[in-house]
């Protein structure tokens, strides 16, 4: 990822808990403008994934925590775009709205990921919140 401030403000919102598509798009569109599209993002998730910096999965059927998903990264990526387990995937998506409420992907930081991150906060980067693009 080219993106450093962008990839710090994922990390530091990965630590904290997993994250939706959604907050994937929201940053990306922080970071890129209004015109960033869930295609865009989609290839931030899988730069993330491919750096080893965080897994991909969803919350856990019982509701009760979350599970990684067992499968290959394109597979993965084929869910989040087309849905997967009743939730709207990003093409599947009749617009915007239903992807802030889509739970189809929760991504979770891995050990690399928190090394990662301290190593961008050694460095001075800072969080950089909402400021209301979307």
């Amino acid at each position: 990822m080219n993106d450093e401030q962008l990839e710090f403000n994922l990390l530091v919102q990965l630590d904290d808990d997993w994250i939706t598509f959604w907050e994937f798009m929201y940053y990306t569109i922080q970071s890129i403008g209004p015109s960033t599209t869930s295609e865009q993002t989609a290839v931030v998730i899988r730069s993330l994934v491919e750096s080893g910096l965080m897994t991909l999965g969803a919350l856990a059927a019982n509701e009760v925590g979350w599970e990684e998903w067992d499968v290959d990264l394109d597979e993965a990526m084929r869910r989040i775009a087309e849905g997967h387990a009743g939730e709207v995937g990003y093409l599947t998506a009749p617009d915007r709205t239903a992807l802030t409420i889509s739970e189809v992907v929760r991504a979770c930081i891995t050990e690399k990921g928190e090394r990662r991150l301290a190593e961008l906060e050694a460095r001075g980067f800072t969080f950089e919140g909402p400021s209301g693009l979307v």
